[in-house]
């Protein structure tokens, strides 16, 4: 049964955000990692040895969250803290080799995920998709 409000434009934009999730955590769920985990990781292998504060900026984690986020990766050995030089009290965040060789891993559930909910539409239909969803993105910082 459809409801009046599988239509408004936020609340498709929600349910679609859920479902990729919960289809990627599936895939991620043999390696115990989370998909907000997963971005953690992949942003790291991209630039790696940032402090806290420049990762929650880049990954739009607020601080509190991230910390366990971060915590939860370190003690399964995808990351490491390490002291920042000339300041004690920095810690830099740096992917481990473990968490470089899930990577590829991540990658390919994405991957899977996004041809799954792609499934049926044209090469220039997805790329009208992902530019009206920028622009809304744009309109909305």
């Amino acid at each position: 049964m459809a409801f009046e409000s599988d239509n408004i434009f936020g609340v498709l934009v929600a349910n679609i955000r859920n479902h990729l999730k919960n289809n990627l955590e599936k895939i991620l769920q043999e390696y115990e990692i989370s998909a907000a985990q997963s971005i953690i990781i992949r942003r790291l292998c991209e630039k790696d040895n940032l402090t806290q504060k420049e990762l929650a900026k880049d990954t739009y984690f607020k601080q509190p969250s991230l910390t366990l986020l971060i915590d939860k990766l370190e003690k399964k050995g995808f990351v490491e803290r390490k002291n920042k030089k000339n300041d004690r009290r920095a810690f830099l965040i740096c992917i481990t080799q473990k968490g470089r060789d899930l990577e590829q891993v991540i990658k390919a559930g994405i991957k899977k995920v996004e041809g799954e909910a792609l499934e049926g539409i044209d090469n220039d239909t997805k790329e009208l998709i992902i530019q009206t969803l920028k622009k809304v993105y744009s309109n909305l910082k």
